[in-house]
């Protein structure tokens, strides 16, 4: 029998918990403290899984926090706290914990959440988690929400990530300002914050897509049981050119990436001018990849005829 991985995991949790359980399946938890939504999410980076080489302490920290705030993005929901617990390693030096430190304090006001307690212990190897909370007053859009009609966008491109591991990890080669683009999208990812308080509102269903696109679009179908048509894979010049040089295939590096933290979400139409407009003032590389419509599963269709999009993407003790 083999070994459970992160989603049966889950599921096995759930099961115990029982059908009345809060124990939910999306991006962030809700509790309802008399007339206001308390939300908390928590995320855990492990550096064997999480840390990538050449990758500075600082930069853990930041990402560490960014995992919690993308989550909170995509629902549009303000993040106001964090608490952080670290197991650390024997062989940390001042020097090293100094770093982290500073990656805490810069992210933390980058983001405008103030951090406010936590715990330290020992580890074979550096594990932090994050847990984040805020408050809403408003509708929450689920990941199951999504109308047939509904548009299908995404606050950015997909692909810059996987590109920055392959050149990482496998040794894979490109230009150098395309290199220096991939690496960032690794080092520094952005979450789209600013643009999900916004923007949010108008969403019908919404998820974050660290977890890889096409994990994140069959969970949205699933949940939503509709079908998602995808008529525009949202990449730049940039991955499609680092494909062709390193023959890939351009749907894996788009699709079954990770390590990509922008909102996924479905709109309604007589909506879509609205999100397009605030894009447009706030400069997001708003992308329209498709549609919502009757029937089940994702499906990429373009000049070459249809196919499904399996889930692919990063599963913690499979991928």
């Amino acid at each position: 029998m083999k070994n459970p991985n992160e989603i049966e995991i889950i599921k096995t949790f759930q099961s115990q918990f029982g059908k009345k359980s809060k124990f939910q399946a999306d991006d962030i938890e809700v509790l309802k403290i008399g007339n206001v939504k308390f939300i908390v999410k928590s995320d855990m980076l492990v550096q064997s899984t999480d840390m990538p080489i050449g990758m500075r302490l600082d930069e853990v920290a930041r990402k560490s926090m960014v995992s919690c705030v993308s989550d909170f993005s995509c629902k549009g929901v303000k993040p106001i706290f964090a608490t952080i617990a670290l197991a650390i390693p024997r062989n940390f030096t001042q020097k090293m914990i100094n770093a982290l430190a500073i990656g805490f304090r810069r992210s933390s006001k980058e983001f405008g959440v103030d951090i406010i307690g936590g715990d330290t212990n020992e580890g074979k190897e550096l594990v932090i988690e994050v847990s984040m909370f805020g408050t809403i007053n408003r509708k929450i859009p689920s990941r199951g929400g999504a109308r047939t009609g509904d548009i299908i966008i995404t606050s950015g491109p997909f692909g810059y990530s996987s590109a920055g591991l392959k050149i990482i990890l496998d040794g894979y080669k490109t230009n150098p300002q395309a290199t220096k683009r991939f690496r960032r999208a690794i080092f520094r990812p952005n979450p789209r914050l600013d643009f999900g308080l916004k923007a949010a509102k108008y969403f019908s269903s919404s998820m974050d897509s660290s977890d890889g696109l096409a994990i994140t679009l069959n969970d949205m179908s699933h949940q939503s049981r509709k079908k998602f048509v995808i008529t525009n894979m949202p990449t730049g010049n940039d991955v499609i050119k680092f494909v062709r040089q390193n023959k890939m295939s351009l749907e894996n590096i788009v699709f079954c990436g990770g390590e990509e933290y922008e909102i996924v979400s479905t709109v309604h139409q007589e909506d879509l001018q609205k999100i397009r407009n605030l894009a447009k003032k706030m400069k997001i590389p708003l992308a329209e990849i498709g549609y919502v419509t009757n029937g089940k599963n994702v499906v990429l269709v373009n000049r070459d005829g249809s196919k499904v999009i399996k889930r692919c993407g990063w599963t913690h003790l499979r991928s």
